[in-house]
């Protein structure tokens, strides 16, 4: 059993490094203050190379807008306009065969509030769509937070127009960890499922009636495991090698 927990925390190391890895787009954040009362939210994204992120602003049938959320329910503050972009470049866009304004390298976006009492932190969201040359990744939404008490100061103002920015506090997108742990729970309430659910006694006979002892049977069903564990994360993670990383996705879709 020990050496079953070993392997198992081997094997979540791996798929969480594999999947921080995997990230074509990071988002940071900073803020600027203006003054007592207003200041600047800055949202940036950095993109690996031949990678691309879309404008807020996209034609009917296009990929999905870059949206940014701020969290305004306790009152705390008043969100002053819309949230501005950079000058980015528009072109045809392979995927979508159409002039779509996108974003490579980095992006930074801007949205100016008034706060209206003691406010510590915003909490927003952005939710965007990154594509290449020749595909695109699901729609993904991350928890942007910025952080009011480490404001800059009008002097460090972050150049939209050039695309600079002065040093951010980096807030990091949705942990990885609990994206896995959903999807660990998730795999064993899809154990309740009618397809599933009947072959757990078969499963378990097959094993308890084939071993000669107790000891032989735990053996061999934590084999049993282990083989298929590999066998999936090994295929998986050379189709995702060759063909991309949603290519899987687009499969079972």
């Amino acid at each position: 059993m020990r050496k079953f927990l070993i392997a198992f925390a081997a094997l979540v190391s791996f798929l969480g490094a594999f999947a921080q890895g995997d990230s074509p787009i990071q988002w940071t954040t900073s803020v600027e203050k203006v003054s007592d009362t207003q200041y600047l939210l800055v949202s940036k994204a950095t993109l690996k190379k031949g990678w691309h992120l879309y404008s807020q602003t996209v034609p009917e049938n296009g990929p999905s807008p870059t949206m940014f959320l701020y969290d305004d329910s306790e009152g705390t503050f008043t969100i002053e306009g819309n949230t501005t972009e950079e000058e980015g470049r528009v072109g045809n866009d392979p995927v979508f065969s159409m002039d779509l304004k996108r974003f490579e390298n980095t992006a930074v976006f801007t949205q100016k509030i008034t706060t209206s009492s003691e406010v510590s932190s915003i909490t927003g969201y952005v939710e965007f769509m990154v594509c290449d040359t020749a595909k695109c990744l699901p729609a993904s939404e991350v928890t942007l937070t910025f952080d009011l008490t480490k404001a800059s100061s009008p002097d460090a103002v972050v150049n939209t127009a050039a695309g600079t920015a002065a040093p951010v506090e980096d807030t990091p997108q949705r942990g990885l960890w609990s994206i896995f742990i959903i999807a660990f729970f998730s795999g064993f309430a899809a154990l309740l499922t009618p397809c599933v659910f009947p072959m757990i006694p078969m499963t378990v006979s097959f094993f308890t009636k084939q071993s000669k002892t107790r000891a032989k049977g735990i053996k061999n069903a934590i084999l049993y495991g282990i083989s298929i564990i590999v066998i999936y994360v090994l295929l998986g993670s050379l189709i995702t090698g060759i063909f991309g990383a949603d290519s899987l996705n687009a499969l079972s879709t």
